[in-house]
């Protein structure tokens, strides 16, 4: 027995391929009969281990071949990526290699020849519904998926169609693979295909959003009454306001502000959601599911049924209501001296809009009149809301000037208008007032060592950094050497404000820098240059925040119970609502598209100035003062051999180059709705105009 391991030994460390029994032999030295018979045996045992084939009585070791796990993500056109689980390059994944996986699914893969792999094993399916257009055939039908990453179309037998027509919007239901394409059922229909509710009501489902209720949590929310214990502190009779949108309904937060000699005192109320939304209750169980509301053109998906998200719960003006109130006292530089959570009660005396606060602060008489009794407390709001400013960006946070849009709908749901987001003084009084006060709570609960729900945002990964500072120098612009820290980014975006680049490179420093998220460890937040931040102020329309609150009453009340049960439900919340919260960005951002893409439709055939916001080898892509974006592409750029500089985001020719901030002229050549997306031509000098039909 100790010979044949020795033998093995040796045979292993050999490079044998392609060499017959007798040849090995003699590599070992070994050359009588005897002996080479013994090594046959060792040979035929190593063969039948697997570790050795044959091929013409000739040796051949069998070696271990890696394997890759990862998710694919999918092509329309049939093939795949491999995000690869270890952080490698994607691997490119053929057709042909990926026998019967889909768009999603968690693989092996094993490398065929350069970045080229195949699938040898599905881990787990990554999609069990899909949201697509039913086409009913004669003896079956078939469901073509909305996300074109998707690359197989679902085969419906008769009879799990649930009589579905052709062209209909539906969610299936997958119940079989195979390596043809996968089998599945209808189990919803949503309406006609090409129609718009049925089309945004596509977009919202396919993330996992929900447009009703169950029956019984529209009953328990109906049952619902204002009912508490005497424990509250009563701001019933403190002056109080809110200040919204001119279309808010569900309003989370009310302020109170009075100025002393030395100090400002804020009260920052925030509706107590947690008394009626009782942890294990439907109503808690649907919030769950969505964890966030969903804000789209004339219209939202509530996280809550409106009953209780614009009315027990909503802060409406002239209305007792529960709240949970943060107090500071701020001295005149902007320092929180003192500060204190309490179960609250108030009445909000005036439901303001930003607008209106607008108007006021410019100088409105008639508003000013109109709004006498509050008019100190909105002047004194704006001056704290200036030195908590000045104190934050002194601290050197960043302020990203993203380009939002508003988008305007006429009363048949088509629309009328795309217009940048107005950002106004009056927003920012609101937005300085939330930020204080969810620093001051994860402060506050941090130093109790409690389980908690943090929004954190960790520092920059050093490599994105390098990158985006290459980047920033190939624009002529830059930023200054040393470890990277906040301040460094806000100096860049001052420098660049104003100029065509502010808007792109503001994306381009976003998309370099983590994403913020739930945690329950403290890690700070990066980009607001905070020690300490969670999400206090919005429990109607975000379950982490009603999460905290339940933590903050359990604290203030004495009933903590289990710590360990605590921490782990804190940590299903952060997790589960950092993934919805995705989900909710991803779907408002193609229902915007959407309605970009239908506005834009009545465009074809006329000529914007545009900024270049992307560059590829395809092409370039140019964003509208509205903020509608669309390809050009190389065909549709003025004639000329063009090269693109990665590294420089530049598409260089011999007469044109076009690179990132650049301002162009173009004309829209057509607008594809079902796929979102809008087609351009950038405009040489003196050159015809012209319409793509589409």
């Amino acid at each position: 027995m100790g010979f044949e391991f020795k033998i093995i030994e040796k045979v292993e460390k050999l490079r044998i391929d392609g060499m017959s029994c007798r040849e090995i032999a003699n590599k070992l030295g070994f050359y009588s009969k005897f002996e080479i018979i013994e090594i046959q045996k060792v040979l035929d045992s190593m063969t039948k281990a697997g570790k050795l084939k044959t091929k013409n009585n000739k040796y051949f070791k069998v070696r271990e071949i890696k394997k890759i796990k990862g998710v694919l993500r999918g092509n329309k056109r049939g093939f795949a990526f491999l995000a690869r689980e270890d952080g490698g390059e994607d691997l490119f994944v053929p057709h042909k290699n990926l026998y019967g996986a889909e768009h999603g699914d968690t693989v092996y893969c094993v490398i065929t020849k350069g970045d080229e792999a195949k699938v040898v094993d599905i881990v787990e399916r990554g999609i069990k519904r899909i949201v697509g257009t039913y086409e009913k055939g004669k003896n079956f039908g078939f469901v073509i998926a909305d996300d074109n990453s998707y690359y197989s179309d679902i085969f419906i037998p008769n009879g799990k169609d649930l009589k579905a027509k052709s062209n209909t919007k539906v969610i299936c239901e997958i119940t079989r693979y195979t390596e043809r394409s996968p089998e599945g059922k209808i189990v919803e229909i949503i309406g006609k295909a090409g129609e718009k509710e049925s089309e945004v009501l596509s977009i919202l489902k396919s993330y996992g959003f929900f447009n009703v209720f169950p029956k019984e949590t529209e009953l328990e929310a109906a049952k619902m009454q204002t009912k508490y214990t005497t424990n509250r502190t009563s701001f019933v009779d403190m002056l109080t306001i809110s200040i919204d949108g001119d279309d808010s309904k569900d309003l989370d937060d009310a302020i109170s502000v009075f100025k002393y000699d030395n100090c400002y005192k804020l009260y920052v109320h925030i509706a107590d959601v947690s008394h009626y939304v009782e942890k294990g209750s439907i109503l808690d169980k649907e919030a769950f599911k969505r964890c966030t509301s969903v804000y789209f053109p004339g219209s939202v998906y509530p996280m809550l049924p409106p009953i209780l998200s614009n009315g027990l719960c909503s802060l409406n003006g002239g209305e007792d209501r529960l709240a949970l109130t943060c107090e500071m006292t701020i001295d005149m530089d902007g320092n929180i001296i003192d500060r204190s959570i309490v179960k609250s009660i108030i009445n909000n005396n005036y439901a303001m809009t930003y607008n209106n606060v607008q108007k006021i602060l410019d100088g409105d008489k008639d508003l000013i009149k109109k709004y006498s009794e509050v008019y100190a407390m909105i002047c004194d709001a704006y001056a704290l809301s200036r030195i908590l400013n000045k104190k934050r960006q002194k601290r050197g946070c960043i302020n990203f000037e993203t380009k939002e849009c508003k988008i305007i709908l006429d009363e048949k749901g088509n629309v009328s208008e795309i217009k940048p987001y107005p950002y106004l003084v009056s927003n920012s009084i609101i937005e300085e007032f939330m930020l204080a006060a969810n620093e001051t709570v994860a402060e506050f609960i941090y130093h109790l060592e409690l389980p908690f729900v943090y929004r954190t945002h960790e520092e920059p990964d050093g490599e994105k950094m390098l990158e985006f500072k290459k980047f920033v120098e190939s624009c002529g612009f830059r930023m200054e050497k040393g470890k990277m820290h906040p301040a460094k980014l806000q100096k860049l975006l001052s420098e660049v404000e104003g100029s065509t680049m502010e808007s792109i490179i503001s994306k381009v420093m976003l998309r370099s820098m983590k994403k913020a998220k739930y945690t329950i460890d403290n890690l700070g937040h990066f980009g607001l240059a905070a020690e300490y931040y969670c999400h206090f102020t919005s429990p109607i329309r975000r379950y982490p925040d009603l999460q905290i609150h339940r933590v903050i009453k359990a604290m203030l009340d004495g009933k903590l119970g289990n710590l360990t049960q605590l921490e782990n439900w804190c940590e299903e919340v952060a997790e589960v609502s950092s993934e919805r919260e995705r989900a909710a960005e991803m779907a408002e951002r193609d229902i915007d598209d959407y309605y970009k893409a239908e506005y834009m439709l009545k465009h074809v055939g006329e000529v914007f100035d545009g900024v270049v916001s992307g560059v590829t080898a395809f092409g370039v892509f140019v964003e509208l003062e509205n903020t509608a974006e669309g390809l050009a592409r190389l065909d549709n750029l003025p004639k000329d051999n063009y090269d693109f500089v990665e590294k420089r985001y530049l598409l260089k020719g011999s007469k044109h180059q076009y690179c990132l901030g650049q301002v162009v002229k173009i004309q829209v050549l057509g607008s594809d709705i079902d796929n979102r997306k809008v087609t351009f031509k950038i405009l040489d000098d003196g050159e015809d105009l012209e319409v793509e039909n589409e």
